[in-house]
């Protein structure tokens, strides 16, 4: 079950030359009376041990009763089994109270898609665990089993047909219950707010196609944390309820509710249960269920919980001993009443008709554990990140062009973008994407990963290349010389950039403009013309780097530390002075961007932890070495070399961008340390109570004092591509293109860089990697700043094209404009079904209510809001531009539309196709 590994330690890897021998084999009959009694002596015995004796005399009954039946019992002598029976009945059959709890019991198997076994063992494991719990329901009427994960449905359908057509039968019978909604058990943290939307898309989906029905229970027992804007996600996937039970984890503070309203970042509420028994692999034992009442928190509130029974992690399920014993509490006095034919579903509903009152938990669920994940092989979490983000553009240009040119979706190549959708998703099962699988499993990933980005790639250069075929229409030459180039943006930020490029042996840098999500052409006559000649920034070196821009003051050590930052557009009445310094001193750092290594050594789960005293070892790393290239007139490169040990080394280049208030830390490292963790570290000139982090769809804010042990407990906290830390004013943000792992305390904001776990995978993180983090100075709030669009372009580099044309001037276009930059497009694809509407998908990222108005260069036919799974629902409401409520107003070319703070918004458009291709072929569209 725990896997296989060399003298059985997780250190020394995975064992693939063990064997095991059978030994001994027995044949034996079964005796049915023999087995109950079994059953019900366990039960009686266990009750002798768990009940309350204060509260009655229950407990001594068990145990006089028990008594008794040892002292009648003879083995082997049927004879004696009726009468000890009747005495097991005496004490089973005496009822409990209409007013004692009732636990609704549902067998489950949880199956890990892989963590300490390889994804095919899985498939495997689904095949014998699902064929066991059929059987089950052969003999035993009332027992209902819940599975989730429709990844594994799907790998029962290809390998185990049969038992797939017979596991179909039983979900219309109401006893095999599909329960989750997504694609599988996903991360909670780690994957991006669209790849979530697609874990529901594709699994409920999948689950309405085989099994004519949508999941309601929102199922993730087992991950790591939950982000703020699951609510929003899981209502919008057309799910009503949660479950959960893993923050029974938590190393410091007990979590206060087991029933309760969940609300996320946007205001959305959903029904939430954690299973007091804190197990989702329950043995069906007396003191399980009894904890299942005493551990219940919301006592006088609700009077229900739910209790999850089965073998789980690797597969396996109810066995037919806890089933027999779970029938004999049914109705015990003392026991909690048990529900043993009920479903998942039924107990949300009852718990939602009865209960009262309930308690309402705002924001993260963040479990105060396995904190190490977020950083824990990082080379996964960064092919992750590249996927989401190539997977988005892919389908944006593969939709414009189907819009605007094939007039129709013969080129959208929908089969391979589900066939990466499908691999991503798997990616992202909560032990795989968090790093704390075996070895083979990142063999597999290590594979996969990249002919899933050449797919992506090979996709995008074709969409690309039709788009500019039209954009140039007329003036392209074959087999001539390159010297146009085009430029894509993807992102809905207009965008400043240089482009290097080569005007015979002499290198050329020109600045050039590109439109959100537009392109523009640029001959190399007009980029020539532009060239950048002077140099725009100075430099002086001495024992100190000093680099001025127009914008910057940076002073950086001959280590690597940024010794200072002065914000010219801070200056106020002309006077220098009045400049803010974002980097403060510190007693520790000696300066941002202080690298630091740490003792890394969990007291267990050694690839999910970082302990909190980590922080109390470290060796400051300085540089061996400092080159500065100002080769570059836009940007300066300062090089530093670092021995890390005798085995790791990093080569680091600090770019400070004439044009830019963003440092960039462009990082290679070899690293081969055992256990310790890399970090790098910025004390700040800022007095703030809190940071903003980035998450799915949105941000939250997170604490940087510690007045409680809840502050306390998130020392090491889960963001995406940004912290900010602000006042009022002015603030600093630590921007990533990879990394998750961040530390926010006392006006210090760290980034975790690698782990060097050994335990599941012995070579977890080892050899080389590549990463770049950024410094942003701003002016403003973090709500009046453009921290996350700085985010979104150090991630999402523009396209370059080169072609040969007669063009002499810029041309350029805009495909859609959003007016409002805290409005986000995540997603623009063609529909599921017919592929031939259009999914955009947006969504408010600073928390405010926000009209705004999309343009869009083809014409719009019809315009309708829809949920995640791309369907008209009766419960949504718009303001229009005018105030009135409406779903939304569109005009030709335009949506109007109003969404709250946060809010995920999903739009099904009709095009114009026939007006569209007409439009972009036009001399006005070119203009």
């Amino acid at each position: 079950l725990f896997g296989n590994f060399h003298n059985g330690n997780m250190l020394h890897g995975v064992d693939m030359d063990r064997t095991f021998p059978l030994n001994e084999c027995q044949i034996a009959t079964f005796h049915r009376d023999a087995w109950e009694l079994l059953q019900e002596f366990k039960v009686l015995m266990d009750s002798a041990r768990h009940l309350d004796t204060k509260q009655d005399s229950r407990a001594d009954e068990a145990l006089m009763i028990a008594n008794e039946i040892v002292n009648i019992c003879k083995p082997g002598d049927a004879t004696t089994y009726p009468e000890c029976r009747a005495l097991t009945k005496k004490f089973l059959q005496v009822p409990n109270s209409i007013a004692q709890h009732t636990v609704y019991a549902v067998g489950h198997c949880h199956i890990d898609m892989a963590w300490l076994w390889p994804f095919f063992e899985t498939r495997r494991k689904g095949g014998r665990s699902w064929s066991s719990q059929t059987e089950l329901f052969k003999n035993f009427d009332k027992f209902n089993f819940c599975a989730s994960s429709a990844s594994l449905y799907e790998w029962v359908l290809q390998d185990f047909p049969l038992l797939f057509a017979e596991i179909k039968d039983y979900v219309k019978a109401g006893r095999f219950l599909p329960v989750g909604g997504s694609w599988l058990e996903f991360d909670g943290y780690v994957p991006s707010g669209e790849s979530m939307a697609r874990q529901l898309l594709y699994g409920q989906r999948f689950f309405k196609k085989h099994f004519g029905m949508y999941c309601d229970v929102f199922f993730l027992p087992d991950t790591f944390g939950y982000s703020a804007q699951l609510p929003q996600l899981v209502k919008l996937g057309g799910l009503r309820y949660f479950l959960t039970q893993k923050l029974s984890w938590n190393r410091y503070n007990k979590f206060p509710h087991s029933s309760f309203n969940w609300k996320g970042i946007d205001g959305t509420s959903v029904l939430t249960h954690f299973p007091p028994a804190d197990t989702y692999c329950g043995s069906g034992n007396v003191d399980e269920v009894i904890m299942s009442q005493t551990n219940f928190k919301d006592k006088g509130r609700s009077n229900c919980s739910l209790y999850l029974y089965g073998i789980g992690d690797g597969g396996g399920g109810p066995l037919p001993h806890m089933i027999e014993k779970l029938h004999a509490m049914e109705n015990t006095a003392g026991i909690p009443k048990v529900e043993c034919g009920s479903t998942v579903s039924k107990f949300f509903k009852e718990m939602e008709h009865s209960s009262h009152n309930l308690m309402t938990w705002d924001g993260e669920l963040y479990l105060e554990l396995h904190n190490g994940t977020y950083t824990t092989m990082a080379n996964n979490k960064k092919y992750n990140r590249i996927c989401e983000l190539m997977m988005k553009e892919a389908e944006l240009f593969a939709t414009l062009r189907s819009i605007l040119i094939d007039k129709n979706a013969q080129n959208y190549d929908k089969n391979m973008y589900d066939e990466v959708w499908k691999n991503m998703m798997l990616f992202q099962f909560h032990d795989v994407l968090p790093g704390s699988c075996i070895r083979m499993v990142y063999d597999v990933t290590d594979k996969e990963y990249p002919i899933m980005i050449s797919k992506l790639q090979k996709n995008i250069d074709s969409s690309l290349n039709e788009l500019s075929t039209m954009l140039l229409k007329g003036t392209l030459r074959q087999k001539e010389e390159e010297n146009t180039v085009v430029l894509y943006n993807s992102l809905q930020f207009d965008r400043n950039e240089v482009v290097e490029w080569n005007q015979g042996a002499e290198k050329k840098y020109s600045p050039v403009f590109v439109k959100g999500i537009g392109c523009a052409a640029y001959p190399t006559n007009v980029l020539a013309s532009t060239a950048i000649k002077d140099w725009k920034y100075q430099i002086l070196e001495g024992t100190e780097i000093s680099v001025e821009t127009p914008l910057l003051s940076v002073k950086v050590s001959p280590g690597g530390q940024i010794l200072s930052i002065i914000d010219k557009e801070t200056m106020e009445y002309s006077d220098p002075k009045t400049c803010k310094e974002a980097i403060r001193k510190h007693e520790v750092f000696k300066g941002g961007n202080a690298i630091l290594i740490h003792d890394d050594v969990p007291l267990y789960w050694d690839a999910w932890d970082l302990w909190i005293y980590y922080q109390e070892t470290h060796v400051d790393l300085k540089a061996n070495s400092c080159v500065v290239d100002k080769s570059k007139p836009h940007k300066v490169s300062i090089i530093f070399k670092y021995k890390i040990s005798e085995l790791s080394t990093m080569e680091q280049t600090i770019i400070i961008n004439a044009a830019s208030k963003r440092i960039d830390f462009e990082t290679t490292v070899d690293w081969h340390e055992t256990h310790k963790i890399l970090r790098t570290y910025f004390p700040l000139a800022i007095r703030t109570d809190f940071v903003t982090c980035d998450i799915q769809s949105g941000n939250i804010r997170r604490p940087t004092v510690v007045n409680t042990s809840w502050d306390a407990a998130k020392y090491e906290v889960c963001s995406h591509k940004f912290v900010d830390m602000s006042e009022a004013n002015y603030g600093v943000a630590l921007l990533n293109n990879c990394k998750y792992g961040y530390s926010t305390r006392d006006a210090v904001l760290s980034l975790s860089l690698l782990k060097s776990s050994k335990s599941p995978n012995e070579v977890a993180d080892m050899g080389s990697h590549k990463f770049t983090y950024s410094l942003y100075v701003h002016k403003g709030s973090f709500c009046n700043s453009d921290v996350a669009e700085e985010a979104y372009k150090l991630n999402v580099p523009v396209y370059e094209k080169w072609y040969s044309s007669t063009i002499k001037e810029k041309k350029e276009i805009q495909y859609i404009k959003i007016d409002k930059s805290n409005i986000i497009l995540d997603a623009l694809k063609l529909d599921e079904e017919e592929k031939k509407h259009v999914i955009m998908r947006v969504h408010e990222n600073i928390g405010a209510e926000s009209k705004n108005r999309v343009e869009f260069l083809f014409d719009l036919k019809e315009t309708t809001k829809v949920n995640i799974l791309e369907e008209v629902t009766d419960d949504w409401e718009v303001i229009g531009e005018e105030g009135d409520k409406t779903v939304l107003k569109t005009d030709a070319k335009q949506i109007f539309q109003q969404l709250r703070p946060f809010q995920i918004l999903t739009l099904k458009i009709e095009p114009n196709y026939k007006q569209s291709c007409l439009l972009y072929t036009s001399d006005a569209a070119d203009d």
